[in-house]
């Protein structure tokens, strides 16, 4: 597999890709979080940029670098609120779950986690 695509004007990193895949969000969205942001951010990373483009209830982020010839690279994109059925999705619902419960319910939490379950 090659170490990158271009898809949208953009030059997807493995990474990005599979973050799409494991968070179900179509490239086609995604991409238009790039042609049409609705905000535009310094990202945490020196070199990078954040672009936020509202879509429906949810907020679609992608996170970008230029290179040497100065094309966009995607290092990575995500939905918010994440989608049901992925992995975000259910780390937020345990994270629900763990900041309601008392403290013999987040004790159980912890010790759930630790073993594996």
């Amino acid at each position: 597999m090659p170490a990158h695509q271009q898809y949208g004007g953009l030059i997807w990193t493995n990474h990005a890709l599979e973050r799409l895949q494991e968070r179900k969000l179509p490239r086609h969205i995604a991409v238009t979080a790039y042609h049409a942001p609705d905000e535009k951010l310094r990202g945490k990373q020196p070199g990078t940029v954040e672009l936020r483009k509202r879509h429906g209830k949810s907020l679609i982020t992608l996170i970008l670098k230029q290179n040497e010839p100065r094309e966009w690279i995607v290092l990575s994109a995500w939905i918010d609120p994440p989608l049901p059925g992925t992995p975000d999705h259910r780390k937020r619902e345990a994270w629900r779950s763990y900041r309601k419960a008392g403290f013999w319910g987040r004790l159980w939490y912890i010790l759930r986690r630790q073993m594996g379950f």
